[in-house]
């Protein structure tokens, strides 16, 4: 193994020549201690040259790198007149088919209609004259007895079928019942109509 500060080759005959700066001819020369930073200083000045020549060339470009303003397209959240679609489509809300109360049962088919006329009052015999109202006009006869409450506040004329709701409104009607009472429910399943009178009714005994 070499040692520090001793020729790292094997001895030859060029050792045996003096080492007079002034001989001429073959003759071994010494390694220079910066010999080793050679590479780094070479890679260095790669390095700076690289980086002259990029900002040379950027410096020559610019002309050609600078972007005309009239030339940028600009991008909007609004789309173009001929690239925009159909017109939207406006929907309208559905209105629902206004039902109109059927105030003389004559001019319909009555038969299998049942109706029920429950007395919600502590009042006697409130239901049974409710019904014969309803007869007068030509409603079919309804049954008249006592709800299961005698403290009703507000009269109610349930149906359950859509159909009926036309028949419910004129029954309403021809009770002095406002069209608010008029509910669809399935509550009262006993019939096709059902009408619960409450204190708000106006019996026709007191009138």
């Amino acid at each position: 193994m070499a040692r520090s500060g001793k020729p790292s080759f094997l001895p030859d005959r060029f050792d045996d020549v003096e080492h007079d700066r002034s001989y001429i001819g073959t003759h071994r020369r010494q390694q220079s201690p910066w010999s080793a930073f050679a590479p780094i200083g070479i890679a260095f000045g790669a390095v700076i040259v690289l980086v002259l020549a990029g900002v040379w060339f950027v410096d020559r470009s610019d002309d050609y790198l600078t972007l005309d303003a009239s030339e940028v397209p600009v991008i909007t959240g609004d789309a173009p007149i001929e690239e925009s679609g159909d017109d939207p489509v406006v929907l309208e809300p559905e209105v629902p088919e206004e039902v109109v109360a059927v105030t003389d049962p004559t001019q319909i088919d009555t038969e299998g209609l049942t109706l029920t006329v429950l007395n919600g009052t502590a009042t006697q015999g409130m239901a049974a004259r409710a019904v014969e109202r309803l007869v007068a006009v030509g409603w079919p006869e309804a049954t008249a007895t006592n709800a299961d409450s005698t403290d009703v506040q507000q009269s109610v004329v349930a149906y359950s079928e859509d159909a009926d709701k036309a028949i419910a409104l004129g029954i309403a009607q021809e009770l002095d019942l406002d069209a608010d009472s008029v509910v669809q429910t399935t509550a009262y399943p006993g019939a096709r109509v059902t009408v619960v009178l409450g204190a708000d009714y106006v019996d026709t005994e007191s009138t």
